[in-house]
Protein backbone atom coordinates (compact mmCIF):
# COMPACT_ATOMS: atom_id res chain seq x y z
CA UNK A 1 0.00 0.00 0.00
CA UNK A 2 1.30 3.45 -0.84
CA UNK A 3 2.39 5.66 2.02
CA UNK A 4 -0.65 7.30 3.53
CA UNK A 5 -0.54 11.09 3.52
CA UNK A 6 -1.54 12.52 6.87
CA UNK A 7 -2.84 16.07 6.87
CA UNK A 8 -2.68 18.29 9.91
CA UNK A 9 -3.05 22.03 10.21
CA UNK A 10 -1.66 25.07 11.85
CA UNK A 11 -3.28 28.49 12.31
CA UNK A 12 -3.74 32.00 12.85
CA UNK A 13 -5.68 34.87 14.35
CA UNK A 14 -7.65 35.77 11.25
CA UNK A 15 -10.42 33.25 10.69
CA UNK A 16 -10.21 30.92 7.73
CA UNK A 17 -12.87 31.05 5.06
CA UNK A 18 -16.28 29.88 6.25
CA UNK A 19 -18.44 27.31 4.52
CA UNK A 20 -21.84 25.82 5.15
CA UNK A 21 -21.59 22.21 6.23
CA UNK A 22 -19.03 19.56 5.42
CA UNK A 23 -18.86 17.30 2.37
CA UNK A 24 -17.32 13.97 3.20
CA UNK A 25 -16.71 11.10 0.81
CA UNK A 26 -19.79 9.22 2.00
CA UNK A 27 -21.99 11.76 3.79
CA UNK A 28 -22.68 15.47 3.73
CA UNK A 29 -23.31 17.14 7.11
CA UNK A 30 -24.94 20.47 7.95
CA UNK A 31 -25.76 21.97 11.33
CA UNK A 32 -28.96 24.03 11.30
CA UNK A 33 -30.04 26.38 14.09
CA UNK A 34 -33.60 27.58 14.75
CA UNK A 35 -33.89 31.35 14.40
CA UNK A 36 -37.02 32.62 16.15
CA UNK A 37 -38.56 35.78 14.72
CA UNK A 38 -42.06 35.85 16.19
CA UNK A 39 -43.71 36.03 19.60
CA UNK A 40 -45.72 32.89 18.80
CA UNK A 41 -42.60 30.79 18.42
CA UNK A 42 -42.42 31.21 14.67
CA UNK A 43 -39.06 31.05 13.02
CA UNK A 44 -36.95 29.18 10.50
CA UNK A 45 -34.05 26.75 10.36
CA UNK A 46 -30.84 28.25 9.02
CA UNK A 47 -27.53 26.53 8.29
CA UNK A 48 -24.58 27.52 10.49
CA UNK A 49 -21.30 28.42 8.83
CA UNK A 50 -18.40 26.13 9.65
CA UNK A 51 -14.63 26.63 9.42
CA UNK A 52 -12.36 23.86 8.22
CA UNK A 53 -9.68 22.88 10.75
CA UNK A 54 -7.99 19.59 9.89
CA UNK A 55 -8.12 16.61 7.59
CA UNK A 56 -6.06 13.45 7.74
CA UNK A 57 -5.92 9.94 6.35
CA UNK A 58 -5.44 7.06 8.79
CA UNK A 59 -4.16 3.66 7.58
CA UNK A 60 -6.51 0.71 7.96
CA UNK A 61 -5.64 -1.88 10.56
CA UNK A 62 -4.26 -5.18 9.30
CA UNK A 63 -7.49 -6.87 10.39
CA UNK A 64 -9.63 -4.45 8.39
CA UNK A 65 -7.33 -4.78 5.35
CA UNK A 66 -7.69 -8.56 5.48
CA UNK A 67 -11.45 -8.22 5.83
CA UNK A 68 -11.61 -5.93 2.77
CA UNK A 69 -9.58 -8.43 0.74
CA UNK A 70 -12.02 -11.17 1.74
CA UNK A 71 -15.03 -9.04 0.77
CA UNK A 72 -13.38 -8.04 -2.52
CA UNK A 73 -13.02 -11.70 -3.48
CA UNK A 74 -16.65 -12.38 -2.71
CA UNK A 75 -17.79 -9.28 -4.61
CA UNK A 76 -15.82 -10.51 -7.64
CA UNK A 77 -17.79 -13.76 -7.62
CA UNK A 78 -20.83 -12.91 -9.70
CA UNK A 79 -22.57 -16.07 -8.63
CA UNK A 80 -22.59 -15.04 -4.97
CA UNK A 81 -26.00 -13.94 -3.72
CA UNK A 82 -25.01 -10.75 -1.91
CA UNK A 83 -25.98 -7.09 -1.75
CA UNK A 84 -23.50 -5.56 -4.20
CA UNK A 85 -24.35 -1.90 -3.56
CA UNK A 86 -21.40 -1.46 -1.19
CA UNK A 87 -18.86 -3.40 -3.27
CA UNK A 88 -17.58 -0.36 -5.24
CA UNK A 89 -17.15 1.67 -2.03
CA UNK A 90 -15.28 -1.09 -0.22
CA UNK A 91 -13.15 -1.91 -3.26
CA UNK A 92 -11.77 1.65 -3.33
CA UNK A 93 -11.31 2.04 0.43
CA UNK A 94 -7.60 2.36 1.32
CA UNK A 95 -7.75 4.43 4.52
CA UNK A 96 -10.02 6.04 7.05
CA UNK A 97 -10.59 9.76 6.64
CA UNK A 98 -11.02 12.25 9.48
CA UNK A 99 -12.16 15.86 9.08
CA UNK A 100 -12.72 18.46 11.77
CA UNK A 101 -14.50 21.81 11.66
CA UNK A 102 -15.28 24.64 14.05
CA UNK A 103 -18.34 26.84 14.36
CA UNK A 104 -19.72 29.59 16.55
CA UNK A 105 -22.62 28.29 18.62
CA UNK A 106 -25.66 30.41 19.41
CA UNK A 107 -26.01 29.51 23.09
CA UNK A 108 -29.56 28.65 24.07
CA UNK A 109 -30.71 28.06 20.49
CA UNK A 110 -32.23 24.78 19.30
CA UNK A 111 -30.35 23.04 16.52
CA UNK A 112 -30.47 19.92 14.38
CA UNK A 113 -28.01 17.86 12.35
CA UNK A 114 -28.75 17.24 8.67
CA UNK A 115 -27.17 14.09 7.20
CA UNK A 116 -27.20 13.21 3.51
CA UNK A 117 -26.05 9.86 2.16
CA UNK A 118 -23.93 10.64 -0.91
CA UNK A 119 -23.68 7.02 -2.04
CA UNK A 120 -25.78 4.33 -3.71
CA UNK A 121 -25.41 2.04 -0.69
CA UNK A 122 -27.01 1.86 2.74
CA UNK A 123 -24.81 3.50 5.41
CA UNK A 124 -24.66 3.22 9.19
CA UNK A 125 -24.04 6.57 10.87
CA UNK A 126 -23.28 7.21 14.53
CA UNK A 127 -24.16 10.77 15.53
CA UNK A 128 -22.52 11.84 18.78
CA UNK A 129 -23.28 15.06 20.63
CA UNK A 130 -21.07 15.97 23.59
CA UNK A 131 -19.81 12.37 23.54
CA UNK A 132 -23.24 10.72 23.75
CA UNK A 133 -24.73 8.56 21.03
CA UNK A 134 -27.91 10.29 19.86
CA UNK A 135 -29.36 6.86 19.15
CA UNK A 136 -29.83 5.39 22.60
CA UNK A 137 -28.08 8.03 24.73
CA UNK A 138 -25.04 5.88 25.65
CA UNK A 139 -21.42 7.03 25.56
CA UNK A 140 -19.91 6.52 22.10
CA UNK A 141 -17.30 3.76 21.97
CA UNK A 142 -16.00 4.52 18.49
CA UNK A 143 -16.38 1.04 17.01
CA UNK A 144 -18.94 -1.05 15.16
CA UNK A 145 -20.79 -1.92 18.36
CA UNK A 146 -22.18 1.63 18.61
CA UNK A 147 -25.86 1.85 17.67
CA UNK A 148 -26.30 3.52 14.31
CA UNK A 149 -28.77 5.53 12.32
CA UNK A 150 -29.25 3.77 8.97
CA UNK A 151 -29.34 6.05 5.92
CA UNK A 152 -30.75 4.65 2.70
CA UNK A 153 -29.05 5.47 -0.65
CA UNK A 154 -29.28 9.21 -1.35
CA UNK A 155 -31.41 9.81 1.76
CA UNK A 156 -31.37 13.09 3.72
CA UNK A 157 -32.45 13.05 7.37
CA UNK A 158 -32.73 15.75 10.01
CA UNK A 159 -31.97 14.62 13.55
CA UNK A 160 -33.10 17.07 16.19
CA UNK A 161 -32.40 15.40 19.52
CA UNK A 162 -31.06 12.55 21.61
CA UNK A 163 -33.34 9.53 21.12
CA UNK A 164 -33.42 8.25 24.70
CA UNK A 165 -36.16 5.66 24.06
CA UNK A 166 -38.29 4.43 21.16
CA UNK A 167 -40.69 7.36 21.48
CA UNK A 168 -38.86 9.91 23.62
CA UNK A 169 -36.15 12.41 22.67
CA UNK A 170 -34.40 15.46 24.11
CA UNK A 171 -34.08 18.46 21.81
CA UNK A 172 -30.53 19.51 20.86
CA UNK A 173 -29.71 22.94 22.28
CA UNK A 174 -26.38 24.73 22.30
CA UNK A 175 -25.47 25.02 25.98
CA UNK A 176 -22.62 25.90 28.27
CA UNK A 177 -20.78 22.88 29.76
CA UNK A 178 -22.69 23.13 33.03
CA UNK A 179 -26.06 22.94 31.28
CA UNK A 180 -25.42 20.22 28.71
CA UNK A 181 -27.30 16.93 28.84
CA UNK A 182 -24.03 15.01 28.62
CA UNK A 183 -22.08 14.03 31.76
CA UNK A 184 -18.87 13.44 29.72
CA UNK A 185 -16.91 16.59 30.53
CA UNK A 186 -14.02 16.07 28.10
CA UNK A 187 -16.41 15.61 25.16
CA UNK A 188 -18.63 18.64 25.75
CA UNK A 189 -18.76 21.18 22.96
CA UNK A 190 -18.45 18.68 20.12
CA UNK A 191 -20.58 16.99 17.48
CA UNK A 192 -19.24 13.85 15.81
CA UNK A 193 -20.41 11.92 12.75
CA UNK A 194 -18.97 8.40 12.31
CA UNK A 195 -19.77 6.64 9.03
CA UNK A 196 -19.78 2.84 8.67
CA UNK A 197 -19.96 0.96 5.36
CA UNK A 198 -22.27 -2.06 5.09
CA UNK A 199 -21.11 -5.65 4.92
CA UNK A 200 -22.25 -7.08 1.55
CA UNK A 201 -22.44 -10.54 3.12
CA UNK A 202 -25.15 -9.29 5.43
CA UNK A 203 -25.49 -10.15 9.09
CA UNK A 204 -28.24 -9.80 11.61
CA UNK A 205 -25.76 -9.65 14.47
CA UNK A 206 -25.67 -5.86 14.72
CA UNK A 207 -28.51 -3.40 14.87
CA UNK A 208 -29.26 -0.06 13.35
CA UNK A 209 -32.22 2.30 13.49
CA UNK A 210 -33.92 4.02 10.60
CA UNK A 211 -33.36 7.76 10.89
CA UNK A 212 -36.19 10.25 10.54
CA UNK A 213 -37.72 13.21 12.31
CA UNK A 214 -36.54 12.05 15.69
CA UNK A 215 -38.35 14.27 18.16
CA UNK A 216 -41.97 13.20 18.59
CA UNK A 217 -41.72 10.29 16.18
CA UNK A 218 -41.21 6.65 17.17
CA UNK A 219 -38.18 5.03 15.53
CA UNK A 220 -38.01 1.70 13.75
CA UNK A 221 -35.04 -0.60 14.25
CA UNK A 222 -33.62 -2.24 11.15
CA UNK A 223 -30.51 -4.45 10.96
CA UNK A 224 -27.15 -3.06 9.85
CA UNK A 225 -23.85 -4.94 9.78
CA UNK A 226 -20.63 -2.97 9.37
CA UNK A 227 -17.95 -4.29 7.02
CA UNK A 228 -15.20 -2.93 9.29
CA UNK A 229 -14.71 -2.65 13.02
CA UNK A 230 -14.25 1.12 12.87
CA UNK A 231 -15.73 4.02 10.87
CA UNK A 232 -14.58 4.62 7.31
CA UNK A 233 -15.12 8.35 7.77
CA UNK A 234 -15.29 10.70 10.74
CA UNK A 235 -16.45 14.33 10.63
CA UNK A 236 -16.40 16.40 13.81
CA UNK A 237 -17.60 19.90 14.67
CA UNK A 238 -16.20 21.88 17.60
CA UNK A 239 -18.49 24.56 19.00
CA UNK A 240 -16.61 25.17 22.24
CA UNK A 241 -15.33 28.70 22.74
CA UNK A 242 -11.72 27.83 23.50
CA UNK A 243 -10.77 25.80 20.43
CA UNK A 244 -7.69 26.79 18.47
CA UNK A 245 -8.44 27.58 14.84
CA UNK A 246 -6.10 26.24 12.21
CA UNK A 247 -5.22 27.19 8.66
CA UNK A 248 -2.49 25.24 6.81
CA UNK A 249 -2.34 21.70 5.50
CA UNK A 250 0.81 19.66 6.04
CA UNK A 251 2.09 16.22 5.10
CA UNK A 252 5.00 13.95 6.02
CA UNK A 253 8.33 14.43 4.20
CA UNK A 254 9.72 10.98 4.83
CA UNK A 255 12.56 12.62 6.75
CA UNK A 256 13.05 15.59 9.05
CA UNK A 257 10.22 18.09 9.20
CA UNK A 258 6.78 18.38 7.64
CA UNK A 259 5.89 19.93 4.30
CA UNK A 260 3.20 22.62 3.88
CA UNK A 261 0.65 21.44 1.31
CA UNK A 262 -1.44 24.60 1.18
CA UNK A 263 -2.16 27.78 3.12
CA UNK A 264 -5.68 29.16 3.54
CA UNK A 265 -6.16 32.68 2.22
CA UNK A 266 -6.61 35.46 4.77
CA UNK A 267 -4.89 33.67 7.64
CA UNK A 268 -1.87 34.87 9.60
CA UNK A 269 0.12 32.03 8.04
CA UNK A 270 -0.65 33.50 4.61
CA UNK A 271 -0.06 37.08 5.72
CA UNK A 272 3.28 36.10 7.25
CA UNK A 273 4.32 34.60 3.95
CA UNK A 274 4.18 30.85 4.63
CA UNK A 275 3.90 29.01 1.31
CA UNK A 276 3.06 25.60 -0.09
CA UNK A 277 6.28 23.64 -0.33
CA UNK A 278 7.83 25.14 2.82
CA UNK A 279 9.24 22.60 5.27
CA UNK A 280 8.84 23.14 9.03
CA UNK A 281 11.47 21.36 11.13
CA UNK A 282 11.03 22.99 14.54
CA UNK A 283 8.19 24.66 16.46
CA UNK A 284 8.93 26.36 19.78
CA UNK A 285 12.39 24.75 19.67
CA UNK A 286 10.86 21.27 19.47
CA UNK A 287 11.82 19.03 16.53
CA UNK A 288 8.81 18.36 14.29
CA UNK A 289 9.04 15.03 12.53
CA UNK A 290 5.39 14.47 11.72
CA UNK A 291 2.07 16.28 11.49
CA UNK A 292 1.12 14.51 14.70
CA UNK A 293 4.07 16.22 16.45
CA UNK A 294 2.68 19.58 15.42
CA UNK A 295 -0.81 18.58 16.55
CA UNK A 296 0.52 17.53 19.96
CA UNK A 297 2.19 20.91 20.40
CA UNK A 298 -0.95 22.81 19.40
CA UNK A 299 -2.97 20.80 21.91
CA UNK A 300 -0.94 22.42 24.72
CA UNK A 301 -1.67 25.96 23.49
CA UNK A 302 -4.50 28.43 24.02
CA UNK A 303 -5.98 31.06 21.69
CA UNK A 304 -3.68 34.09 21.52
CA UNK A 305 -0.52 32.07 22.20
CA UNK A 306 2.33 32.44 19.74
CA UNK A 307 4.58 29.75 18.35
CA UNK A 308 7.87 30.18 16.50
CA UNK A 309 8.47 27.81 13.59
CA UNK A 310 11.69 27.12 11.72
CA UNK A 311 11.02 27.20 7.98
CA UNK A 312 13.17 25.79 5.16
CA UNK A 313 12.49 27.22 1.69
CA UNK A 314 14.76 26.35 -1.21
CA UNK A 315 18.16 27.73 -0.09
CA UNK A 316 16.78 29.79 2.80
CA UNK A 317 16.17 28.96 6.47
CA UNK A 318 14.28 31.43 8.68
CA UNK A 319 12.06 31.74 11.76
CA UNK A 320 8.41 32.74 11.62
CA UNK A 321 6.13 33.73 14.53
CA UNK A 322 2.47 32.75 14.22
CA UNK A 323 -0.34 33.68 16.62
CA UNK A 324 -2.97 31.05 17.36
CA UNK A 325 -6.55 32.19 16.97
CA UNK A 326 -9.62 31.38 19.02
Amino acid sequence: MNRIIILAVLFCAVLAGAAVGAEGTFVEVEIEVFQSWGILGWGSWEALETRFITSRFVPLSSEDAERLAEIDGICADRSAGIDRSACPLLGELEHRSEQSYAMDADLGADYRVVLTNRTDAKLGVVLAVDGLNTNGNAAVRGDATDRKWVLLPGQTVRITGWQVSVDEALQFRFATPSRTHSPIEEARGGIGVYVYLPDPLGSESTRGTEAGAVVGQPTVRIPFASALDGPAETITFDYSSDSIRLGILCTETGGAGIRVVSVLDGTIAALKGLRAGDVITYADARPIGSCADLGDLLATKSPGDRIVVKVHRESRVFLLTLELGG
